[in-house]
């Protein structure tokens, strides 16, 4: 049996075969979905060994947790050395983001460039690549967004973040 090494934190209904799939409920939004491990994202330590995983997806679960660096330093915990950490989050000035009542994180293109996670005690999180998806295809063509963005709110749906963990 093949020993999995990919974690899927707060997977919900996109259970991934091949990996650790966890979350909280195995109800979301009132359907039954699988899971192989449940667990309160906000309670610690994660029930894994240190330097466990190679690839840990957090997929749309940081804007609701209540200590998103907690969170962060125990997947670098749970994460083996150059492991991929792949965060996808709602931009903070996205028209999700101020409609969302039980939303207490905010996240922007910025959350994770130059000294940040330094700041924040993540130093083993090395920044790789910034993407922006856009839920609206039509906005990933206006021109100047990195400028407009100052003057429009919900000009960005969401972000994703590729990072390594470096020990």
């Amino acid at each position: 049996m093949k020993i999995k090494d990919k974690l899927n934190l707060g997977s919900g209904i996109d259970y991934k075969e091949g990996w650790v799939n966890v979350d909280i409920s195995n109800r979301v939004y009132g359907v039954s979905v699988k899971l192989d491990v449940k667990w309160d994202l906000n309670k610690f330590p994660y029930p894994f060994k240190d330097d466990t995983f190679n690839e840990i997806l957090i997929s749309y679960v940081l804007e609701y947790l209540d200590n998103p660096i907690k969170t962060l330093k125990e997947v670098v915990r749970i994460a083996k050395n150059n492991a991929k950490i792949t965060i996808f989050v709602v931009h903070a000035k996205s028209n999700s983001a101020f409609s969302q009542i039980n939303f207490k994180n905010n996240f922007t293109e910025n959350s994770f460039n130059g000294k940040r996670p330094q700041q924040y005690d993540l130093g083993e999180l090395k920044l790789m690549k910034t993407e922006f998806i856009f839920i609206h295809k039509w906005k990933k063509y206006l021109l100047f967004k990195k400028y407009l963005i100052n003057f429009f709110n919900g000009l960005y749906d969401n972000i994703k973040f590729e990072l390594q963990v470096i020990k």
